[in-house]
């Protein structure tokens, strides 16, 4: 297990070459197309959305009482002009290119950073599904394009979010007869625990993921992901943390003042539906895959929906 600096393809666009055929599409189970194949039933209608002038601070809170990585910017005809993701707002506080909007700004304090509009570092033209699609269709421009999450729209106007973990949810039965081993990552990025939450940020951008393991040594410590960071801020805890409210000291937390301690382990050999049922019942993104009292892998939404249709 190795803490990477390097720029790498994000793991996303890895992952996706897996599971393509050479024609570039997905060769999905019979079980899939047998599926009711309309949206209805995935769709998260309780995410609401926002508009280019709300602050990033509310989309924040937004995102950490609903426990959700996206939020669509909608326009005031209920269209979506855009979305914001946990790894915008990552990218934005110092995990990459968008943290130069902060620089540019020169705000001098985090609550002042957070008081910036969505549009400023939203993510325009999204992928957006109309609520009519079907869900091979659905399923296949995921895989192609990396999705985590995505809007859905019916003639055009909003009605909700799908993510990975509703489609989980809905494939997931009792035994699938995929064993995690076939479907985990053995590549396992990590932090280290003396890092800062900024080089924690900058990782997180850099390597296309949304959690990382936190080591001491060889020793798995904690879980760092997206929702540590939006939690933090979401809770309003980062007002409490930081007695200047500076930049500095926001990139200087110590990542395991941030992190998730409890980590959640699965074996190699056990079959997805466990992994699933775990995730589900954790509300949890991932699991470290544990074989002989080492680390061999990690589990994560993605990984069991490949195994569920592919």
């Amino acid at each position: 297990m190795r803490t990477l600096v390097k720029v790498y393809t994000p793991r996303r666009l890895r992952e996706r070459n897996r599971w393509l055929r050479s024609d570039g599409k997905p060769n999905f189970k019979s079980r899939i197309h047998d599926k009711t194949p309309e949206l209805s039933p995935l769709i998260r209608r309780d995410v609401p959305g926002v508009n280019t002038s709300t602050p990033i601070l509310n989309v924040c809170e937004l995102m950490s009482k609903l426990n959700t990585r996206l939020i669509p910017v909608l326009t005031g005809r209920n269209e979506v002009i855009g979305v914001i993701t946990a790894t915008d707002i990552i990218d934005y506080l110092g995990g990459g290119l968008k943290h130069n909007i902060v620089l540019n700004l020169k705000l001098p304090t985090i609550y002042d950073i957070l008081q910036v509009p969505a549009g400023k570092i939203m993510t325009e033209n999204p992928v957006v599904v109309e609520e009519s699609l079907k869900l091979s269709k659905l399923l296949e421009l995921m895989v192609n394009l990396g999705l985590g999450a995505v809007p859905v729209v019916s003639q055009n106007k909003y009605v909700g979010i799908i993510t990975e973990y509703e489609i989980v949810k809905f494939l997931t039965y009792k035994h699938v007869g995929v064993k995690v081993a076939d479907v985990m990552t053995r590549e396992v990025l990590s932090v280290d625990e003396n890092s800062k939450l900024s080089t924690a940020m900058k990782l997180m951008i850099n390597l296309g993921v949304r959690r990382l393991p936190v080591v001491s040594g060889e020793k798995v410590v904690g879980i760092f992901t997206w929702k540590d960071v939006i939690d933090l801020i979401g809770t309003h805890k980062i007002f409490n943390v930081l007695s200047l409210k500076t930049l500095d000291e926001f990139a200087s937390i110590p990542v395991t003042s941030v992190m998730t301690p409890e980590v959640m382990l699965i074996d190699p050999q056990a079959d997805i539906s466990e992994a699933a049922s775990k995730i589900l019942e954790t509300q949890t993104s991932l699991l470290l895959v544990s074989e002989d009292g080492r680390l061999a892998g990690i589990i994560t939404e993605r990984d069991i929906i490949y195994g569920l249709v592919v």
